[in-house]
Order: C-alpha cells, then sequence, then structure tokens
C-alpha cells in the first residue's frame, strides 16, 4: 500500500472515531435516544460498502449510542 494511502486510511479511521464519539455524547445529553432512520442511511449509500455489514456497522453505533443515553440516565438518579 502506498504511503499516501495509508496516511489517508489513519485520518479517515480517526475521523470516523471523532464523529462516533460526538454521536454518543449528543445521544447521551439528549432527552431520548438519537436514533438514525436505517433505512434512509441504506439507501443513500453508494454501494462501496457491502449492505449487510453497513447494516451491522449501523446497528451497532446505534447500539453503542443507546448504551451511552443508558449511563447518562443511571448516572442521573
Amino acid at each position: 500500500m502506498q504511503p499516501q494511502h495509508r496516511n489517508h486510511l489513519s485520518f479517515l479511521d480517526r475521523a470516523l472515531l471523532n464523529l462516533l464519539e460526538e454521536r454518543a455524547r449528543l445521544a447521551r445529553e439528549a432527552t431520548g435516544t438519537a436514533s438514525a432512520n436505517l433505512e434512509d442511511l441504506l439507501a443513500r449509500a453508494t454501494g462501496d460498502f457491502p449492505a449487510a455489514r453497513l447494516r451491522e456497522v449501523l446497528a451497532a453505533v446505534e447500539s453503542g449510542c443507546t448504551e451511552a443515553a443508558g449511563r447518562r440516565q443511571e448516572g442521573a438518579r
């Protein structure tokens, strides 16, 4: 793999991490979970990422944000 491709992939991985953490923070601060419309997101996909795996990734993101929101609610008690 060419160094510029490796660097770009590393940049994208860090960006994904930052976005996931931001989404979890917002879900935790919201009164309920801010669930995304899974079917809408899947419809917007270009097909470069396999649809079945994308569905799994988005479900895992939603699950993680729901868990983060649940921790906030437990801490508020």
